[in-house]
């Protein structure tokens, strides 16, 4: 339901014994507010300008059932100076919904809905759909407040039609929970408990639920478990109710904790301390009515006040002080009397309860003579013809929305026909003109990859020719000249011939390694290091005083090119040589790994580091180049403990 919280009086702060300090678990912030409404005030402290100021002060607002009367009233009034400075009409008019809201709290019914009046004669379901519902909304909660019955029923059965036609969720929820509210207030149980069921299913999507708990859907039905549990006579019966009407009331008090619901915390708290009383459960019994107050006195609400005199009657009962019951429950009449704005048939139930434990019998027999002739009273005004009649008009409206709805399918349908056809239509030539084009662009595609492929093994042509002629090419030409002056018998032709074959056997390792490379479509980051080991494991020998080591760390395999891996690897080789020949190290340290798309080669010395690595030598500049060619990236650097880093990275 709408927020219903109308300022406590001192007269009705005398039936409720003083608290005393008491803390309160769940969501109460010491300030007696929730901890989004904190949040809130702090967001609207924040606001400058007039627009943010408004939408702060209705967020609060929103809150309604967790604020006291006074400060729902001071937010809407600042929201609605706010909307009038920059001329926002519809916000106006919801600030207006919580200044009706406002009035109802006092009591003030007449005033509220001339308010709601004023707003509806401007707008519409059609035209503003948010500001007719919430004024609409309000208004059949101020009807209902004011014990309107007739009124409020007939403007609620009006109302849901028009939500039914439009298909809005939220008014339904709310009318169908306060068609409910009106029958069960007419005492009218079986047609109330079918409405709040109709309200629980309006829809099961997840999305509603903090709705739910804001119209106190699960509430009303645990309430209504136990209304008719204290008027069951089959003890399976009693005790199917109570089961259900304890659950329900468990899900209210869990949502309302969830979701900060003061308001419907409260009235649950209440309801479930009745569901549960009894001598053996007194004490957690007072400490549901304990929380309760202490909510109500943080809301200064008079109707939710009278809304724990009767669970707080059955504490007494279970207590053995009927006595205290009875001067509540004489307190709360006369509240109630006065304002016209509470269902009394309750009040004078539990009065008629203590009258009983206090075996005043006379007195008990006097309350359900009043009660008896209530009930009259109120059937002579809601005969069962009055409400068959508003249920007809219900249905009636159902119906009219039905053949609206029927209508509104079959033009549609005709409508859809038509779009169907013409989509047809563009969509075929659309998808004749897009084969063409894609045809076309397949095409030159094609051609583009024909004439990338060529010039790709164009370019690696001449790279491998490249790298023979500088290599393969210098071992060649040193064979050439050694053979040139070798003489039979010749010690120093012995030694010629000797470097010859080492010459003939590196040009052979050359070609080896080029067509190792050119031989495979791709060559694995673990192939080009299992081939470095190889090469490292022969030029081991001719270097008998350096240690030299190869560790491995590679997370993420990479498919190299044909000439990537070459060029890797030539690199490497020269990284290597150049350590050996020039570094007059003792140990060289080879790391090769991969992670996060990067490939890193280290090749680490223990030597004399280079002496100026601002000029380098041309072995230096050669891998540069080389790496360049690749697209990554080499560093040297010279260790602080002496020796030196090189450093392969596919990170440029």
């Amino acid at each position: 339901m709408l927020p219903h919280l109308p300022l406590i009086n001192k007269v009705s702060k005398c039936i409720f014994f003083t608290l005393i300090a008491f803390s309160c678990s769940g969501f109460i912030a010491a300030t007696a507010q929730t901890n989004k409404i904190e949040i809130l005030k702090t967001v609207f402290r924040k606001a400058t300008a007039p627009a943010q100021k408004t939408d702060a002060a209705l967020a609060i607002c929103e809150q309604s059932h967790s604020l006291s009367t006074d400060t729902l009233y001071y937010y809407a009034q600042v929201a609605k100076k706010n909307a009038k400075a920059i001329s926002d009409r519809q916000k106006e008019i919801l600030s207006n919904c919580f200044i009706e809201d406002y009035l109802a709290r006092k009591n003030l019914f007449d005033s509220a809905i001339r308010l709601c009046d004023a707003d509806l004669k401007n707008i519409s379901y059609a035209n503003n759909r948010l500001a007719y519902t919430k004024t609409m909304m309000q208004k059949c909660h101020c009807l209902e407040r004011a014990n309107r019955n007739r009124a409020a029923l007939d403007l609620a059965y009006q109302f849901l039609g028009e939500a039914e036609k439009f298909n809005d969720t939220i008014p339904q929820f709310f009318l169908k929970t306060l068609i409910g509210v009106v029958y069960r207030n007419m005492q009218q149980t079986e047609l109330a408990m079918r409405w709040f069921l109709k309200a629980d299913s309006v829809t099961e999507s997840q999305k509603y639920e903090e709705i739910k708990n804001q119209f106190g859907i699960f509430f009303l039905i645990g309430m209504m478990y136990n209304w008719i549990f204290d008027g069951e006579t089959n003890a399976n019966k009693r005790l199917s109710d109570s089961l259900l009407s304890i659950s329900y009331l468990d899900r209210a008090i869990a949502d309302s904790r969830r979701f900060e619901n003061l308001q419907i915390l409260a009235k649950a708290l209440n309801v479930k301390a009745a569901a549960i009383g009894n001598k053996e459960h007194a004490k957690i019994e007072g400490e549901y009515i304990l929380e309760a107050q202490h909510i109500y006195n943080i809301l200064q609400d008079t109707i939710s006040m009278l809304n724990t005199i009767s669970p707080m009657c059955f504490y007494y009962i279970d207590e053995g002080h009927p006595e205290k019951g009875v001067k509540a429950c004489l307190d709360g009449i006369a509240i109630a009397s006065r304002t016209n704005s509470y269902p009394i048939l309750d009040l004078y139930s539990a009065l008629g309860q203590c009258y009983y434990a206090a075996n005043d019998y006379k007195s008990y027999s006097q309350v359900l003579d009043r009660i008896i002739k209530m009930k009259d009273s109120i059937y002579k005004v809601n005969t069962e013809k009055d409400l068959a009649e508003f249920d007809a008009r219900y249905k009636d409206k159902e119906k009219e929305n039905i053949i609206i709805q029927q209508k509104l399918d079959i033009a549609s349908k005709k409508y859809s026909v038509q779009m169907v056809s013409t989509l047809t239509a563009m969509l075929l030539a659309g998808i004749l003109l897009l084969a063409r084009y894609y045809k076309q662009k397949q095409k030159k595609m094609e051609q583009q990859e024909t004439a990338a492929v060529a010039a790709a093994e164009e370019a690696e042509r001449k790279r491998i020719s490249a790298d023979l002629h500088d290599n393969i090419g210098a071992y060649a030409a040193a064979a050439a000249s050694t053979i040139s002056s070798i003489h039979a018998g010749d010690e120093k032709s012995n030694q010629r011939l000797s470097s010859l074959k080492h010459n003939v056997q590196d040009m052979i390792s050359q070609l080896n390694d080029s067509i190792w490379a050119l031989n495979k479509k791709e060559v694995r980051l673990t192939g080009v290091s299992d081939r470095f080991k190889i090469f490292v494991q022969k030029l081991e020998p001719a270097y008998p005083d350096v240690k030299i080591s190869i560790n491995e760390d590679i997370d993420e395999q990479y498919a190299l090119s044909p000439f990537q891996a070459l060029h890797l690897f030539r690199i490497m080789q020269e990284a290597l040589n150049n350590a050996l020949r020039h570094s007059r190290c003792s140990t060289v340290n080879i790391f090769v790994g991969s992670k996060k798309n990067n490939i890193q080669v280290d090749i680490e010395d223990d030597g004399t580091g280079i002496a100026s690595l601002s000029q380098p030598g041309n072995g230096i500049n050669n891998l540069k180049m080389r790496a360049k060619e690749l697209g990554w990236k080499a560093d040297w650097q010279n260790k602080t403990t002496g020796g030196t880093i090189v450093t392969i990275s596919s990170r440029s």
